[in-house]
């Protein structure tokens, strides 16, 4: 067997261990530690698939064996671990002696605690780790730049429907027929019988209703449908088709993604301690860092921090320093199609300006951001914000089949350098997303002349730019293209104010590249996603061509990373802060309103860089280009004097914390100790598991901004999370809810894309009978400890922060139960699934003429009742709908007491029509048929006794043989079903027979 040996730094707390071969895939709790030692599984693109054999870690995952030219795990033998484990065993007598050491042997021995610490490199959180987590706990939400605090949004939270908890004490009656349901063996009925008469009655294998004349073959042998039903069930069998076509199009995009390196993992995080090592100073790897700037001497440096807001990743600033310094802008990447005239099967080219980034942690942190984007507006991911829908739903809530091309890509809306009353300097930046539609021109893909507010792609580009901070702080790829356009603006700044740079920066810059292996996959494949979607039709009981197609609506979404920071005008122009205003001769009032001024993006789209213009506030851009080295976006002075200090002494003990670590630590125990509730609460929304990923940062891992006005806009963004959660609650509970149609509040996925023509309003007619049943603590208690664990679902659904939704029914009780994310099964409904009911005495006013109209269609429906007679047949009603030349329309039946009904132009025909199966339907030839002649059959047919289902049916018998002039013999309206296998082998459902 091929074994492994892990090298991993013990600093870095061993491997990060997934649970698949892609890179985005879930991350295990443990990490696989150092000095462990695995079995070979399979090895695929530098990942490899292991089993544990000895050291500590998860049992089996997958590992990055390689990163950047550095082995994390190599191949090893058994004679070098038994070697290995001997020398250990030495320094361990007592507990090894007498003993041979063996790998068998070591698998079944457990480490000591010491060991295991060691091993996992996990460290103790120490009292100057306990000390500076404090300090970030009471800077958490507070105001530390002079600014007002304004309104906090808890004390106008958003409004959620609150749900009733108005529930009888009568729970446990009702748990206990679910219970007595639920042990109940299901029966299924015969499907062939014979009625009082002697006739055969031929029953549906789906809803166990009469067939007609006419019926398609079942699934299993010798059984036959209604059209209705057939129509469930391939919409059935086409979902089935479609959930494989899926997951063959996951695979396939899986081995994409690992033979071309695609994929954010936190392995790829640049550390601050080997670069501060190599510029001289002394570090802890993943400690914080920030600059200090000596305004005398013109000069900055280093020096550790815990202010989140401060910190810089020093890899990210030397190479942005060398591209400003080189190339006078900042790092820019596009991914462009190769062939611009064939974009459906063009690949994908990454370009870089400058091209050396190729290759470098810059380079890769601005590709696998830019195609994260594209993947998560394609539908590609589970989206990191609840309610916030992909270009591909946003596309079908529009029913938009237009084939469309467009990029999107990354820029700074703003950019400020602030400066702490210790002189540090502390970047700032807000960040989102533009979006374009794209045609084709003479020249290949160019900018459409406008992109409508409502364009899908403009719609998501709006919402990931409105919650870009939130997901920030759960896509460790997003955060850290933050991180990368903070130190573009910090290298900005340091060029344009002429602040003096030790050339040894440059130096470890050019070391960096040096020794940067070329990018080996400069295409990659198109991103592509494809739907399919059906609709089925029903006419006169009978299947007709259905639309059926394969939906791409997105061919093509390019783009990139451009931050523009040419517009923004970060150099300090004085020392001073009323010395410019003295100078240009401007009052206060009008300083004011230049300091008061934004800039945007200009009018004007193109697929280069942007131009952009200065505009006021509240201005719409006229596309003007303006030269912008006039303007002064900000001072790196504005607000000296009011923002604490931040820089920390690197010779302190302080220096060498690692703060990521430690609060990652807090909040997986959630012991804190400054924090209250409502804090702790907000933590756990921000990095909820089922939607954020940067928690596997580790060491890495940088805490969120303690400043009051990032946290209200976080606070603010969840909370309107919450509410979505609320709001879906009261729907979930609520009759309208439809399984297969769940609506605007849930996920888009949750409704289907195969569905049969007013299928939803089927739905809502039979959730109206829904009655809903009184649930109480002794309910819940009951249902949670009795039943639960033996019952299986029928309805199982996830959102995107990992609620579960279900639906339990046994016989006919239906229990509706959520599970909130670290909580128990909660039931919060239960239903009595009832049929619906009609009231046969409402119509409307017909004229009257009526009785004199002619009849030009028959047709005669059957439906299932309630009642309590033990018998299958009498379950079963008939009643016959007749249409008339002038639009009218006439339901007559024979009632259970045995009197005729006569109902003209029921409210409700058309919602009882959808619930009901249709088993005959005839045009009428015989124009002198008027609603007159055949209500005199009304007379003739009443009883005075209970009505059976033999009376039903000679009924029905009676007006059939009148409409069509002539006799349709005994067994009407139970002949043997007609196969209508025609029109389903031109649809290319099945074979004719």
């Amino acid at each position: 067997m091929a074994l492994w040996h892990v090298l991993a730094d013990l600093e870095r707390g061993g491997l990060v261990v997934r649970q698949g071969p892609e890179l985005g895939s879930a991350v295990d709790d443990l990490r696989l530690a150092c000095g462990a030692v695995v079995e070979e599984l399979e090895f695929c693109g530098g990942r490899l698939h292991y089993k544990l054999v000895t050291g500590s870690g998860p049992s089996t995952g997958w590992v990055t064996t390689t990163l950047r030219g550095k082995d994390l795990i190599v191949k090893t033998d058994e004679h070098c671990v038994a070697q290995r484990c001997e020398e250990k065993a030495s320094t361990q007598p007592a507990a090894c002696a007498g003993e041979g050491v063996s790998i068998d042997r070591l698998q079944g021995d457990s480490a000591s605690a010491a060991d295991s610490e060691q091993l996992l490199g996990e460290k103790r959180i120490t009292d100057e780790e306990n000390e500076a987590f404090c300090k970030y706990e009471e800077k958490f939400g507070q105001t530390r730049d002079g600014s007002e605090g304004g309104f906090n949004r808890i004390s106008f939270s958003w409004y959620t429907p609150k749900l009733s908890n108005e529930a009888p004490n009568v729970g446990l009656q009702v748990a206990a027929q679910a219970a007595a349901l639920a042990a109940k063996k299901k029966v299924t009925p015969a499907l062939r019988m014979q009625d009082a008469e002697g006739d055969d009655v031929t029953l549906c294998a789906r809803c166990f209703l009469p067939l007609g004349d006419v019926a398609y073959e079942g699934r299993q042998k010798a059984t036959f449908v209604h059209a209705e039903c057939m129509a469930h069930v391939l919409c059935q069998e086409a979902q089935e088709v479609e959930d494989q076509r899926l997951q063959e199009q996951r695979e396939t995009k899986l081995q994409s993604r690992l033979e071309h390196c695609i994929g954010w993992a936190s392995e790829k995080i640049p550390q601050n301690g080997s670069i501060a090592e190599r510029l001289g100073c002394n570090l802890a790897p993943q400690a914080l860092c920030c600059l200090v700037l000596d305004e005398a001497a013109r000069t900055v440096r280093i020096a550790a921090t815990h202010e989140p807001a401060a910190s810089v990743n020093l890899e990210y600033l030397l190479l942005a320093l060398r591209v400003r310094r080189h190339e006078s802008r900042e790092p820019l990447f596009s991914l462009d199609p190769v062939d611009a005239q064939n974009i459906e099967k063009s690949p994908q080219k990454k370009r870089f300006e400058p091209e050396w980034l190729s290759g470098t942690s810059v380079g890769d942190v601005m590709f696998q951001a830019d195609y994260f984007l594209k993947e998560l507006a394609m539908g590609e991911y589970t989206m990191p914000v609840v309610g916030m829908p992909s270009v591909f739903d946003l596309s079908e809530i529009q029913n938009s089949d237009k084939t469309w091309a467009g990029r999107e890509w990354f820029v700074v809306k703003k950019a400020e350098v602030r400066m702490a009353e210790d002189k540090t300097l502390i970047p700032f930046v807000k960040m989102g997303v533009e979006a374009r539609e794209q045609v084709m021109g003479k020249t290949g893909m160019e900018d459409a002349p406008i992109t409508g507010a409502n364009h899908p792609l403009k719609r998501f580009a709006d919402a990931f730019t409105r919650c870009y901070d939130l997901i920030a702080e759960r896509k460790s790829v997003v955060f850290h293209l933050r991180e990368l356009a903070k130190a573009s603006v910090m290298a900005k700044y340091l060029v344009d104010s002429k602040t003096k740079i030790d050339q040894s920066w440059y130096d470890v810059a050019d070391q960096l590249i040096s020794t940067t292996t070329p990018d080996p996959h400069p295409e990659i494949p198109q991103l592509w996603n494809m739907r399919g979607n059906q609709r089925i039709q029903l006419k006169d009981g009978k299947l007709i061509d259905s639309e059926t197609g394969m939906q791409s609506n997105v061919h093509a979404i390019y783009g990139g990373v451009q931050f523009g920071l040419d517009r923004f005008e970060l150099a300090q122009r004085s020392s001073l802060p009323g010395f410019q205003m003295q100078q240009s001769g401007l009052s206060p009032v009008e300083s004011m309103q230049m300091q008061s001024m934004q800039l945007g993006p200009s009018g004007r789209p193109m697929f280069m860089p942007q131009r952009f213009q200065l505009s006021q506030r509240g201005e719409m851009p006229q596309g003007v280009d303006l030269n912008l080295d006039q303007f002064s976006l900000s001072s790196a002075d504005k607000f000296a004097g009011q923002l604490p200090a931040c820089g920390i002494s690197l010779d302190s003990a302080e220096a060498q914390v690692t703060l990521g670590r430690v609060f990652l630590e807090k909040l997986k125990q959630r012991s804190y100790t400054i924090l209250d509730n409502d804090k702790r609460d907000l933590l756990c929304g921000v990095f909820n598991p089922s939607m954020c990923d940067r928690t596997s940062d580790a060491d890495a891992f940088i805490p969120p901004d303690p400043s009051l006005q990032y946290i209200q806009k976080i606070r603010s963004l969840v909370q309107e999370e919450k509410s979505w959660l609320e709001r879906r609650k009261a729907t979930f509970c609520s009759k309208s809810f439809v399984v297969g149609n769940a609506g605007a509040e849930f996920p888009r996925s949750w409704t289907s894309r195969f569905q049969i023509a007013d299928s939803q309003e089927r739905a809502a007619a039979m959730n109206s009978a829904l009655v809903k049943l009184p649930v109480d603590d002794s309910f819940q208690d009951f249902f949670v400890s009795e039943i639960l664990p033996s019952a299986a679902p029928e309805f199982n659904k996830a959102t995107e922060d990992g609620v579960l939704f279900r639906i339990y029914k046994f016989g006919n009780i239906e229990v509706r139960t959520v599970t909130e994310v670290g909580e128990p099964e909660k039931v919060v409904a239960a239903f009595s699934v009832r049929l619906p009911a009609f009231d046969f005495k409402v119509g409307l006013k017909c004229p009257e003429t009526f009785e004199n109209e002619a009849l030009i269609k028959v047709s005669i429906y059957t439906e299932a009742i309630e009642t309590r007679d033990s018998k299958p047949l009498e379950r079963i009603r008939y009643y016959v709908v007749l249409e008339t030349d002038a639009g009218n329309f006439v339901v007559t039946e024979k009632q259970a007491d045995g009197s005729i009904s006569w109902l003209v132009n029921s409210k409700n025909l058309q919602v009882r029509n959808s619930l009901a199966k249709l088993v005959l339907a005839r045009e009428i030839q015989d124009k002198q048929l008027t609603v007159s002649k055949v209500r005199g059959l009304t007379v003739s047919h009443s009883l005075r006794k209970p009505a059976t289902f033999v009376d039903q049916k000679r009924y029905m018998r009676a007006v059939v043989q009148m409409v069509e002039g002539k006799t349709q013999g005994k067994a009407y309206p139970h002949q043997g079903p007609r196969r209508d296998f025609s029109r389903l082998a031109r649809m290319g459902l099945m074979q004719a027979k």
